[in-house]
């Protein structure tokens, strides 16, 4: 239900291509594996503290992160700018843009750590998707973009989706405890 919800939610707002499809889709599978593998780790046998997890992670992530940067050129671009735009001493914007970029990124990774510890793999997809929804709803309203009946729709579907599951874990909950 939810799924539908979101591609309706969606419908219209992208142009097409193959390229950005199998991105698209490779992204969804390597974040639900993260997923699922980060909750394993959490609360599976080896039952790590999320940050030591991350701390496991992230470099890995580094690595990946400067092997795409490389072949995207954006580091020869980075380095050509340095001098001139980026250093730290010429503007220090870039380099404050950055380290408060990395805070919310290391915030939001511990807290998305501990959420998947503390629920499931399964409600953080949905919480995802719901994410996904209020983001393209505050959009709208914020650059007043006119939507359309199938859009609105989906956006309904996708948040009364996320609280039936809300409520059924609920009620499942409150009956493996009675």
């Amino acid at each position: 239900v939810v799924v539908l919800g979101v591609a309706c939610a969606c419908y219209g707002d992208m142009t097409y291509s193959s390229v950005g499809f199998i991105v698209t889709v490779s992204c969804v599978f390597l974040a639900a594996a993260k997923v699922i593998a980060s909750g394993e780790m959490l609360t599976g046998e080896l039952k790590m503290h999320p940050v030591d997890l991350l701390s496991q992670m992230a470099p890995l992530a580094l690595l990946q992160c400067s092997l795409f940067s490389l072949i995207t050129g954006e580091m020869s671009s980075i380095a050509s700018r340095w001098t001139t735009d980026l250093s730290p001493f010429v503007n220090p914007q870039p380099f404050v843009v950055v380290l408060l970029s990395g805070i919310a990124s290391f915030t939001l990774n511990i807290s998305s750590l501990y959420a998947n510890k503390l629920t499931s793999p399964l409600t953080l997809c949905i919480a995802a998707n719901v994410k996904q929804v209020i983001m393209i709803a505050a959009s709208t309203i914020l650059f007043e973009t006119p939507i359309s009946f199938l859009n609105g729709l989906g956006i309904l579907i996708v948040l009364s989706g996320s609280f039936w599951y809300s409520y059924l874990s609920l009620m499942e909950k409150l009956q493996s405890g009675n």
